[in-house]
């Protein structure tokens, strides 16, 4: 593993279709993770927090599949893939930890906003952010959230316009307060309702 770097924003770590060597794990700040679809435009498939691997996408092709571009002042380490393969022989536990990142990214892509509409999209949305700030230590009831309104439309699949509407409706309701980019959940247990996490006589 190679010492923490740290990166401008919009600086690009590794590009969709760049021979796969080694992964990412992110230190501190923020990525996306997007690639082009057919029509030459921009799609984003994730957005990766502190402590969590980007590349992994790019074993099994042996290129990366996506590009990852840092969304705010950023730091990472990089591990080279063909030493870590050769360490875990040596240390089984290290190839177990791998196969279990591995086999949860797969979980967690199963989990989809395609069959919500657009509000309780962006409630889990925010529930799903907020739940991996705090499974990494940090407060999932505030966090700094350097993601454009843009990109977030982009990755829920609705226009930037519904979005910026469907943000100031949760407002309203008391679930969220939004401003310069500081996310504070008011109130955690509305917004799984409105995630559909939960029914609302729970």
């Amino acid at each position: 593993m190679t010492t923490s770097k740290v990166v401008e924003k919009n600086v690009q770590l590794f590009n969709d279709g760049e021979q796969f060597h080694s992964l990412y794990i992110v230190h501190s700040g923020m990525f996306k993770n997007s690639s082009l679809d057919e029509n030459g435009k921009e799609r984003i498939l994730r957005f990766s927090l502190p402590g969590e691997i980007m590349g992994l996408d790019g074993i099994h092709a042996e290129s990366y599949q996506s590009t990852a571009i840092a969304l705010t002042t950023s730091s990472y380490c990089k591990i080279p893939f063909n030493q870590l393969l050769d360490v875990s022989e040596e240390f089984p536990i290290i190839q177990r930890n791998l196969l279990k990142i591995m086999s949860k990214e797969i979980y967690s892509n199963k989990k989809t906003y395609i069959d919500l509409g657009s509000t309780a999209k962006l409630a889990l949305f925010i529930y799903n952010i907020s739940q991996r700030f705090k499974n990494r230590g940090y407060s999932e009831k505030e966090f700094y959230l350097p993601i454009s309104q843009r990109d977030i439309a982009n990755y829920l699949g609705m226009a930037e316009e519904t979005l910026s509407r469907i943000f100031k409706k949760l407002q309203k309701l008391g679930a969220v307060n939004y401003k310069k980019h500081i996310l504070t959940i008011l109130n955690k247990q509305q917004l799984k309702e409105i995630a559909q996490l939960i029914s609302a006589s729970e």
